[in-house]
């Protein structure tokens, strides 16, 4: 028999005596398990040929509804270049606030071979005096380069310093005066952000080129410019969908805009608490992320470094990739949370079945111990995961067996795009049986989330699943696409059922216990929320270094969450914070209490009363 398929060491699982001071003792019954693998199986195989054949049905419609709604369309060899001046669409917030548009200034060319040498200084004094060009890098450059066609004298002019020269070249040729005649300037749009380094990362930025470099602007690249396509066929409303306050930078003629799901004070606290965070803690770098759970829309994502894409030419380039969309890493133990749910929901534990925890398990050529070194006993899995059991999460994942454990992950998401309209995401990396590099003891490393590479925002959709009732919603940074007098709302999307709605119930009582006994740092003072921590040494050539990444993930309110979010610190000094419970739990605890004050959510002495 293979390990994996061994019964857990210690007595068998058992039911726990409820009464006893100090254990969970669950609010929710267990679901009745009528499958088991098979079942699960067959869903799987169902729900990918399912998603197959919708996949060639939306195919087809999109493609039909881009031809016939789509306007006219430059060609590629126009776009993407220096004289490219097509105008963009505006991006504002959830409520309006505007986030990017097109700011134009004017650029100043010239003819030189057709400008005599005698008038190369009466033009470059009016550039000085006007624009403020220094004269002698005008009078310069024209001088060498006397035989060119074409030569650009100065870029990024204010508005009115180019009105001032247009002014000053039409008097000029009224008075049959040529001085000017053979110098050209134009408006040219520029982008332009408003917010600075706000949401940079999600926002992205179009170059001097007008070609989208990241993040939304690179995602809707082939709608958000005026020579784009328009908007798919069905669906379409009127703009009175959107509130007042929302529409206000939107222009009422035939531009095009984006409405995000991101709240701009939401995002400010986000970025402010992970500046702090990582400033404090020492940390190289950290995302935060929060999620509305029922319908995937993402409220605010950040992370730091960060930059400025008004000044993206200076800015470090490394600085430009979402991490929270694009770095994958090992996660530590908030995976167990994937473990203990998987296995709650095929009915091959409940939260009071016991364990025995000896301090050490070996499956394959591995052995296994607790992060403490010590053994505990006894333990169920609701406290072994509150206490971040190690040998216990082993014997879980072993109760659940191999199969069905990596089938609950392909469930979750992991592995996978989780589809998100941000640009430059990527899969993480999941080894399953039957792959050359997969062993037995990789389904007990897994279960405590080593050896398998995950991003932030697949790990965020999972939780989000756990808590609301088990739907993976697809997660989404656009509220609303707009164009002219219509508009495109977008609806939340569930990619599929991944846990049964008691199971997902009991996944929160677990969470919310894990705070109140183990992660106490994440309590938040008059509310009840559920979380968890995990502290993951991070991977080298050598092996595990001492360096580590901590996080956090939970939700709130905890009887009906309103939000979940996602806490994680890269490398930070472990001699101020050694486990993640004492850096990104409270971290999670002052972003929890800022956002609830800032959604008017009152506490739960109050709210519950009514």
């Amino acid at each position: 028999m293979s390990t994996q398929d061994q019964p857990p060491k210690g007595p068998h699982p058992q039911s726990a005596d409820p009464t006893k001071e100090g254990k969970f003792i669950p609010q929710t019954p267990a679901p009745v398990h009528a499958t088991r693998r098979w079942r699960l199986r067959a869903v799987a195989i169902f729900l990918a040929a399912f998603g197959l054949l919708l996949t060639l049905r939306l195919f087809s419609m999109q493609v039909s509804a881009w031809q016939e709604y789509s306007p006219r369309t430059v060609t590629s060899a126009a776009r993407h270049t220096v004289d490219d001046d097509t105008p963009w669409g505006v991006i504002v917030d959830r409520d309006g606030v505007l986030l990017a548009a097109d700011r134009y200034t004017y650029r100043i060319t010239a003819t030189p071979k057709r400008i005599p040498a005698e008038s190369w200084g009466p033009i470059a004094e009016i550039l000085w005096e006007k624009a403020g060009i220094p004269v002698d890098q005008t009078r310069n450059r024209l001088a060498q380069n006397s035989e060119s066609a074409y030569l650009v004298l100065g870029t990024d002019i204010p508005f009115a310093a180019g009105r001032s020269l247009i002014e000053e070249q039409k008097s000029r040729a009224a008075e049959n005066d040529a001085l000017l005649s053979h110098v050209l300037i134009s408006a040219r749009p520029r982008r332009f952000y408003p917010q600075g380094t706000l949401a940079s990362q999600v926002i992205g930025f179009v170059n001097a080129e007008r070609k989208p470099v990241l993040g939304v602007e690179r995602y809707y690249d082939s709608f958000l410019p005026s020579t784009g396509v328009g908007l798919p066929r069905g669906g379409r409303q009127t703009r009175e969908v959107l509130p007042a306050a929302t529409q206000r930078f939107l222009s009422q003629g035939s531009e095009k805009g984006l409405v995000l799901t991101i709240d701009r004070t939401i995002q400010w606290i986000i970025e402010e608490e992970l500046r702090e965070a990582v400033g404090f803690y020492r940390a190289e770098a950290g995302s935060i992320i929060v999620m509305d759970p029922h319908t995937g829309a993402i409220l605010g994502m950040a992370n730091w470094p960060t930059f400025d894409a008004n000044t993206y030419e200076t800015e470090n380039a490394a600085n430009f990739t979402n991490s929270s969309v694009s770095a994958q890493y090992e996660p530590g133990s908030i995976f167990k949370l994937i473990t203990v749910a998987g296995a709650v929901d095929a009915g091959a534990v409940e939260p009071l079945t016991v364990f025995t925890d000896t301090g050490t398990i070996v499956v394959g050529q591995r052995t296994i111990q607790n992060s403490t070194r010590t053994a505990v006993g006894l333990l169920t899995v609701a406290d072994a995961l509150a206490q971040s059991n190690n040998v216990v999460t082993v014997q879980i994942a072993q109760a659940l067996g191999q199969d069905s454990f990596y089938d609950y992950m392909a469930l979750f998401g992991f592995g996978a795009d989780t589809n998100i309209d941000l640009s430059s995401e990527i899969r993480g990396q999941v080894k399953r049986p039957g792959d050359s590099a997969w062993s037995p003891s990789d389904l007990a490393t897994n279960s405590f989330g080593q050896g398998v590479a995950v991003t932030p925002i697949q790990m965020l959709s999972s939780v989000a699943a756990m808590v609301n009732g088990g739907k993976l919603m697809r997660p989404h940074v656009v509220q609303a696409r707009v164009y002219g007098q219509e508009v495109l709302m977008t609806q939340p999307t569930t990619v599929h059922q991944v846990l049964d709605p008691a199971t997902s119930a009991m996944m929160r009582e677990m969470m919310v216990h894990v705070v109140e006994t183990g992660n106490t740092q994440a309590r938040v003072p008059g509310y009840s929320v559920g979380g968890k921590s995990g502290t993951a040494e991070i991977a080298t050539a050598e092996g595990y270094s001492e360096e580590t990444i901590a996080s956090f993930i939970g939700f709130a309110p905890a009887e009906e969450p309103q939000f979940v979010v996602l806490v994680k610190l890269d490398r930070p000094d472990t001699t101020i914070a050694r486990w993640a419970s004492q850096s990104a739990a409270p971290v999670f605890k002052r972003v929890t209490f800022r956002l609830l004050d800032h959604l008017n959510i009152p506490p739960d002495e109050e709210r519950l009363r009514e």
